[in-house]
């Protein structure tokens, strides 16, 4: 496989360890390869029985060719619908993949986990299948649709804290009463091995793909898809991609240090102030690039995705659809990989992107 173009770099060192926002943008820097291992990181072994687990149980979501994307953007844009899966996200796959791991150690437990809504429904659809009792603790600002869904799948919701990181903090304090086994999404070893599934079914169907664009919040996602990277074909250009309104893991990542920030976006699946450390750790050794995009440019590819498509993306899904159209010449030029995390939208958010994909259709047949 011939060498991937780099992408157009906007940085290219470390920040300077201050706690600065980086700006809307392309950001890139040198991984950091010479630290030294970390004994929590899944290796191949790990990702193999991981992939193992959920091929046993679950088909592969499809990966989609567009054409009309690939037109727009003249090179190969497939889609990978995570939004088809049994809970319209990828989250139930790392779930899949640590729960038999938990009953062996722990036995039949309770399983307590935050979340703003995708991870929890993981969790929950995880939990049902092995009979165990999931809690979730989830945030005030936690869509409603998203809390009925973990509920229908058979989790006690409790909702709780002013953001994420309030969330986990009660979560924690929950399972330690209880003596449960509390999950955090990004510092879950085998969370992280399940969710490298979603890359690895990209490059079972399409080996050749030069670069693969992944929504950040956690980071358990983008880590989990650089391990399989590394072990498939290192120069395969991951680019993670995050809304400025939370951007604590690409301050993280520059910065080479886990850094908290204030989280103001609306799309749930980024809203997070900060990585997990397991996967900042992985982030920092083998992540080249990552895009910051506007909020505005989510609405924008909410509607673009459904106008070119038909795909229903929830905003941390459009947000890889966001980075290609805001920067289509900065991130290579071979064939690309949008990862389509999920699809809950609120009502009111999908009818305002359809709206807009209206308006923006007529003006086009008539500017």
């Amino acid at each position: 496989m011939a060498p991937r173009p780099a992408a157009k770099p906007e940085s290219e060192t470390r920040a300077d360890l201050s706690d600065s926002t980086p700006g809307v943008g392309v950001h890139t820097r040198r991984p950091e390869h010479q630290l030294p291992p970390d004994a929590a990181i899944p290796q191949a072994a790990n990702i193999q029985a991981a992939r193992d687990v959920i091929r046993s149980t679950e088909d592969p979501t499809p990966l989609l060719h567009s054409r009309p994307l690939s037109r727009r953007y003249r090179r190969d844009v497939f889609l990978k619908l995570e939004s088809l899966s049994p809970v319209r996200s990828f989250k139930h796959r790392g779930a899949l993949a640590a729960v038999p791991s938990i009953v062996a150690e722990h036995g039949p437990t309770g399983l307590y986990t935050a979340s703003t809504g995708n991870h929890g429904q993981g969790v929950a659809y995880a939990g049902s299948r092995a009979d165990l009792a999931v809690t979730v603790c989830s945030p005030l600002n936690t869509l409603t649709d998203k809390i009925e869904a973990m509920r229908n799948l058979g989790a006690t919701v409790t909702v709780i804290g002013a953001n994420l990181s309030e969330a986990q903090t009660a979560a924690r304090e929950m399972a330690d009463i209880a003596g449960g086994v509390y999950m955090e999404d990004g510092e879950d070893p085998e969370l992280m091995a399940g969710a490298s599934s979603v890359v690895g079914e990209v490059l079972e169907a399409q080996p050749d793909i030069e670069s693969i664009i992944i929504p950040v919040g956690g980071g358990n996602l983008i880590a989990g898809s650089l391990l399989v990277g590394q072990m498939v074909d290192a120069s395969i250009n991951m680019i993670g991609v995050q809304s400025v309104a939370a951007p604590a893991a690409t301050m993280s990542w520059l910065a080479g240090r886990v850094i908290e920030h204030a989280c103001a976006t609306s799309a749930g699946g980024l809203a997070t102030e900060r990585p997990g450390f397991l996967a900042h750790s992985v982030m920092d050794r083998f992540l080249r690039t990552m895009v910051l995009v506007e909020e505005a440019d989510l609405a924008r590819a909410i509607a673009l995705g459904f106008r070119e498509t038909g795909c229903i993306m929830e905003g941390a899904a459009a947000a890889t659809l966001a980075a290609l159209e805001a920067h289509p010449e900065d991130l290579g030029s071979g064939s690309i990989a949008l990862v389509v995390t999920g699809s809950w939208l609120a009502a009111d958010e999908l009818a305002s992107a359809l709206r807009l994909a209206g308006s923006e259709l007529r003006r086009n047949e008539h500017g």
